[in-house]
């Protein structure tokens, strides 16, 4: 199937969203800023998809969706361009229109010539360490961890990583997240952790688009330091339980030399896992429970 669907391959998404319970999701396409506006605007407010049921919309054979008795959140979107994603036989899918109202008080998106396959993303790795996570129980029990840009690795965390407009909810998930190690007795060390961790909480993150429905994606690692690893993902691919025990096992690449890598094992125990108001993004705040004092050191030494 190719990443632009039209004609006949158009006809039979088109056909299979009026046979099928198909939901869809419609985000507002934001106008990109001209070149003088970007140098004004610090960042533009992103508009978080909103679900409609297979009972709410009607799919006629013109190739137009009608949304029926539309909600006020649906509403919203009216006369604005919006992004209409959906799944065929679990691929990702979606197309770019604009909303418009109708006569019956409805509302409608005209379904474009071109249908479009959401693209693959690639999980980031890092050049400078992989990480392999097991754990114990029923099926495939090992992933390798993710990286992200945003978050690099042994680099010691600052309010400032913080955008402007984050740092209110960020402060109090820290003010939260403080208060509740008090309340249970937990120590948290510098805490520097935890700048990492609300940052990533607080921040305003567009949908999480697959190319594949369903598909589990594998923690990312925010922080790392001698004593503790924070993963970090969306609620529901947490393989992550509060005061379980995983194996951990990094690899540092070494240039030259007979010996390709160096091999570090840990036993990590899941400390706490704290969640955004919304409970769709988690983090995992892992402390080491087992490391050989040179590979304690070793991990120390990475330290920026």
């Amino acid at each position: 199937m190719n990443n632009e669907l039209t004609g006949i391959e158009r006809q039979l998404v088109l056909q299979y969203l009026m046979d099928g319970n198909v939901p869809v999701t419609v985000t507002e396409i934001l106008p990109v800023p001209s070149e003088e506006e970007k140098g004004k605007v610090k960042s533009i407010a992103g508009v978080f998809p909103v679900a409609v049921r297979h009972d709410q919309m009607e799919v006629l054979d013109q190739g137009i969706i009608l949304l029926k008795n539309p909600a006020e959140t649906v509403k919203s979107f009216d006369g604005k361009n919006v992004k209409v994603q959906f799944y065929f036989n679990k691929l990702g899918l979606y197309f770019e229109t604009q909303m418009k109202s109708v006569r019956s008080g409805d509302l409608a998106l005209v379904i474009p010539a071109v249908i479009k396959k959401v693209e693959e993303r690639v999980k980031k790795s890092s050049d400078s360490f992989n990480a392999v996570i097991y754990w114990e129980g029923q099926g495939s029990n090992d992933i390798k961890c993710g990286f992200l840009d945003d978050y690099p690795t042994f680099v010691t965390p600052k309010w400032s990583d913080v955008p402007e407009e984050d740092q209110v909810t960020a402060k109090r998930y820290l003010e939260n997240a403080v208060m509740h190690s008090k309340t249970v007795g937990k120590s948290i060390g510098n805490g520097l952790f935890l700048l990492s961790v609300c940052r990533f909480l607080a921040q305003k993150n567009e949908s999480e688009e697959s190319s594949i429905q369903d598909r589990k994606n594998p923690p990312d690692i925010i922080y790392i330091d001698s004593e503790r690893i924070v993963f970090a993902g969306r609620s529901r691919n947490n393989i992550f339980t509060e005061s379980g025990e995983y194996a951990l096992i990094l690899g540092f690449p070494i240039a030259g030399g007979p010996i390709k890598e160096r091999t570090v094992y840990i036993t990590v125990c899941a400390d706490s896992i704290i969640t955004d108001d919304n409970n769709t993004k988690y983090c995992a705040v892992c402390d080491y429970k087992s490391i050989k004092e040179e590979d304690q050191r070793f991990l120390e030494d990475k330290k920026v």
